[in-house]
């Protein structure tokens, strides 16, 4: 008799359990369904929403294309912007290295080679020879040179101002000697024709004759 119990709740719990896999598989199957009409199905008011979004969209189109062009060209500026700040960061980096060696250069400065002595030229090695006196005087007595120089030069003290070359030179003529008194010392001849003229306009006789080295003895 235990054993016609024991089947007989075997039995029982069988069928129990076919009795529920029998309803779940219903509630599976609507549930797909009802998930489907919720993802179709929209409102009224939804529906007027996603309009209004969609012309909104379409009259900021143009905006936002024009934000993207803008936008293009401000990385290009900013990229210019970006090589003239770097080309300007180079040239201050350059300077300022040129200006510190500047700076060292005239804090130590490398020593300058003395000049060199100056030769003197050619010319200034050869004394100029004058050439041209004024021939004032000839006299056969020495003695009197000094007496005629001095009253040629009170006749024309402003051409014989200060110092003046004067120079003796003596010649034989039919053997008797003459003593000829000659002053300055000219280079070129017009030089000396131009105070011969002068001399002559104070009454002293006076001729352009050559260069004699005897200085006078006063």
């Amino acid at each position: 008799m235990l054993k016609k119990q024991l089947m007989s709740l075997l039995g029982l719990t069988l069928i129990m359990l076919s009795g529920c896999s029998s309803t779940a598989e219903p509630q599976k199957k609507v549930a797909p369904q009802l998930n489907n009409q919720a993802e179709v199905v929209i409102t009224s008011d939804e529906l007027a929403e996603l309009k209004a979004s969609a012309k909104q969209w379409q009259q900021a189109k143009a905006g936002v294309e024009r934000l993207l062009v803008i936008e293009q060209d401000l990385k290009l500026l900013i990229k210019q912007l970006t090589s003239v700040a770097q080309e300007q960061q180079s040239a201050a980096a350059a300077q300022k290295s040129e200006s510190k060696i500047a700076m060292n250069s005239s804090l130590n400065p490398e020593p300058i080679a003395p000049p060199a002595p100056i030769q003197p030229t050619k010319a200034q090695q050869t004394k100029v020879q004058p050439l041209f006196a004024l021939q004032v005087a000839s006299v056969t007595d020495q003695t009197r040179l000094p007496q005629s120089f001095a009253k040629i030069k009170a006749t024309a003290p402003t051409i014989f101002s200060g110092k003046v070359a004067a120079n003796v030179e003596s010649v034989n003529v039919n053997g008797t000697t003459f003593y000829r008194l000659k002053l300055g010392a000219y280079i070129k001849q017009e030089n000396a024709a131009k105070d011969c003229n002068k001399l002559m306009q104070y009454q002293v006789m006076c001729i352009v004759s050559h260069y004699t080295e005897q200085s006078l003895k006063m």
